[in-house]
């Protein structure tokens, strides 16, 4: 019997969808990276949060099944899932994330700006209304306006 002829009574004479698959599962390769990203992240906070996926499935009011199935990293989640996820677990899937916890940044150095001109004008005013004649003459000169400036 030929090498032929014993490759050709190994291989199979039904018609298979191998090739299709296979380039699906190229196709789809970039979307099953992300759906692997997710996962890893996902499973690391909820381990830093010591939550079990039944409690994440609770959290996300979606059965225990779609939580194995997004920690398994080949499910190909929906926005709406994603952005669950991410409001729940407070982990950055979804470029708004990063929108928001700017807008929530720059909001906060907006408070902190008027916090310090609030101090600044309370500072000013107590120097204003500093009288040294309560201080011996030794001290006085240790309160100078520099002293009350915030820089």
């Amino acid at each position: 019997m030929t090498n032929k002829e014993k490759f050709l009574t190994l291989v199979s004479k039904e018609k298979t969808d191998t090739l299709e698959k296979n380039k699906e599962r190229i196709k789809n390769r970039a979307m099953l990276r992300e759906s692997q990203q997710i996962a890893i992240k996902v499973l690391k906070k909820l381990d830093e949060l010591g939550w079990s996926q039944k409690t994440l499935a609770e959290k996300l009011d979606v059965k225990p099944q779609q939580i194995s199935k997004i920690v398994s990293g080949k499910e190909n989640l929906t926005i709406e899932t994603q952005i669950k996820l991410q409001e729940v677990l407070n982990i950055p899937i979804l470029a708004s994330f990063y929108e928001k916890r700017e807008k929530e940044m720059v909001n906060q150095i907006l408070i902190l700006k008027k916090k310090i001109q609030h101090f600044e004008a309370a500072s000013s005013q107590a120097f204003h209304n500093y009288r040294p004649s309560s201080i011996t003459k030794k001290h006085r000169k240790t309160f100078t306006k520099e002293k009350f400036e915030i820089v």
